[in-house]
């Protein structure tokens, strides 16, 4: 993977700019490229691809994935699709466990969700709920080819008021509506379409992924989302997470876009009413054509790169800088001196394992976070890369990761009183807590600390340090429940687009529909409405 330094770059004009060179940003970068357009990647940072990155994070040769880990969003959509022929001869290739996800409880009781169908067939008869899953993928059926396309659409184009005018109007006499979908909350659908604590355990947590809680508006339809996606799978990229940036870098500037590293864009400028170019804290100055395209979030776009634009209406400022981010992220990457085993051997082999003392619980150590509280029994998201990918450690050996979602971004407690917080993710608070995420999954994967060499702490205070445009306290893609996503994502003024309020600036990544995850999806997307606005496809 190569980049250039503001000094290598002589060139200061191109049709399209990008703040940030995240994988949404090489994404759209490709695109444009393909087309003919001249393109740049600003990136602050000394690497591109954000959060997409592999590292020896504890000790030499325990390959770590940073942030972002399995990418079934991007490997199941578009983007793979139309570019998967291409990151292929870069060297990426993804590789597929026998397990996609599944849940352990610290009794034994478990869930295995299969990638074969057979497996899965006898799981769901194991715990009695054939019957429940047949029934909603039933339901989900006459409306769920209709939805997944709006993943990858600009929310206020015609094609998506289409579709969503059919699936509200269209197929309201459906068992499952749509509107129940994005009414409804994780925990309404789960709960009451299975009946088992471990089937409630596998799919319920899923919804924190997507930055929803159990009970928040428009949970029921990521959950159907997951649901319905699970048994395809949970690839990995071989070597890591980070080998899909290597590719999209290489991709990119093979169709002769230009990479710079060590740019931090510092203003966005307009000029008669659009976007220009940008201006980097060294004073440089890039002109852009036809677009300018931020990777950032509302409160960093209108309060910041865009604060010098005139006529933004203070409405649209307001709405930025109330943006809503809600709760944190808390990752621990371990290097094990062998590979540990769950109480229910089948678990080892590999997917994203939901780690929970059941639902009830779940659903506490969620209230505990949004009150500002370190929860007493975190709920865990378990990934052993090495199940599937052996690589990633020295021989005999392991990495994995254990992210929690349920945690505060601004801890100013303790659910137990245990640990003294003040509102700050210190040192101390991120030790202490780290120790009480590893006894939780202990009791699941029995020598769990005895196996550990070394551990490596991402807090919420990290990511927001580690992304380029967020602001202090920010964590990274913000809330996304009903009065944050679908057509109110990420302010009720972009209506679900990708267009801001200056023409000619667009805005991808995390806080842009569809929301977090390594899929591409906002990238690819915008890529094609630059394209369809002067017709030189």
């Amino acid at each position: 993977m190569s980049a250039n330094s503001p000094q290598d770059i002589s060139k200061r004009t191109f049709d399209v700019i990008f703040v940030g060179a995240g994988h949404n940003a090489l994404v759209a970068a490709v695109h444009l490229a393909k087309a003919g357009r001249s393109v740049a990647l600003l990136e602050r940072a000394a690497v591109p691809g954000g959060f997409v990155r592999t590292e020896e994070l504890t000790l030499p040769g325990f390959l770590h994935d940073t942030y972002a880990a399995v990418h079934p969003i991007l490997v199941g959509g578009p983007v793979w699709a139309e570019l998967g022929d291409e990151l292929a001869e870069f060297g990426l290739r993804y590789l597929q466990g026998e397990v996609s996800s599944g849940a352990s409880l610290p009794d034994g009781r478990s869930m295995v969700v299969s990638t074969d169908p057979s497996e899965l067939a006898a799981e769901l008869d194991r715990l009695g709920e054939r019957e429940a899953w047949t029934g909603l993928l039933a339901d989900l059926a006459p409306t769920f080819d209709s939805i997944m396309p709006l993943f990858g659409m600009d929310l206020t184009s015609t094609e998506a008021a289409t579709a969503l005018r059919e699936l509200d109007d269209g197929r309201a006499t459906n068992a499952l509506p749509f509107k129940e979908l994005v009414t409804g909350s994780a925990w309404d659908l789960i709960t009451d379409r299975f009946h088992t604590e471990e089937t409630h355990s596998a799919f319920l947590p899923w919804s924190l992924h997507a930055g929803v809680g159990p009970h928040d508006a428009s949970g029921a339809l990521w959950s159907a989302v997951f649901v319905a996606m699970l048994p395809a799978g949970m690839p990995a990229a071989e070597g890591g997470s980070g080998r899909l940036t290597t590719a999209l870098t290489s991709l990119v500037e093979r169709h002769g876009a230009v990479v710079v590293t060590d740019a931090e864009v510092d203003e966005i400028l307009v000029a008669e009413g659009r976007g220009t170019g940008v201006r980097t804290q060294d004073g440089a100055v890039y002109t852009a054509t036809e677009a300018v395209v931020a990777t950032t979030s509302p409160p960093q776009l209108y309060g910041r790169l865009l604060r010098g634009a005139a006529d933004i209406p203070v409405g649209v400022r307001s709405q930025a800088a109330r943006y809503k981010y809600r709760r944190g992220c808390f990752q621990i990457n371990l290097a094990l001196s062998a590979r540990p085993h769950f109480h229910d051997r089948r678990l080892d082999r590999g997917g994203a394992i939901n780690l929970g003392r059941g639902v009830a619980e779940l659903v506490r150590s969620v209230r505990q976070a949004d009150d500002g509280l370190l929860p007493e029994h975190p709920s865990i998201s378990w990934h052993e890369p090495t199940a599937i990918d052996p690589g990633r450690a020295p021989a005999g050996a392991a990495v994995a990761r254990l992210q929690v979602l349920d945690v505060p971004l601004h801890p100013v407690g303790d659910a137990v009183g245990t640990i003294t917080a003040d509102g700050d993710w210190n040192t101390a608070v991120a030790e202490r807590f780290a120790d009480r995420v590893i006894a939780e999954a202990s009791q699941h994967l029995p020598g769990l600390e005895e196996l550990i060499l070394a551990r490596h702490l991402v807090s919420p205070k990290d990511l927001a340090a580690a992304n380029p445009n967020a602001g202090p306290g920010d964590s990274n893609a913000g809330h996304m429940a009903l009065s944050q996503g679908l057509t109110q994502r990420p302010l009720a003024a972009h209506g679900g687009g990708y267009a801001t309020a200056v023409p000619g600036v667009y805005l991808i990544g995390a806080s842009a529909w569809p929301g977090p995850g390594v899929s591409g999806a906002s990238g690819r997307t915008v890529a094609n409405l630059i394209l369809a606005a002067d017709g030189r496809r």
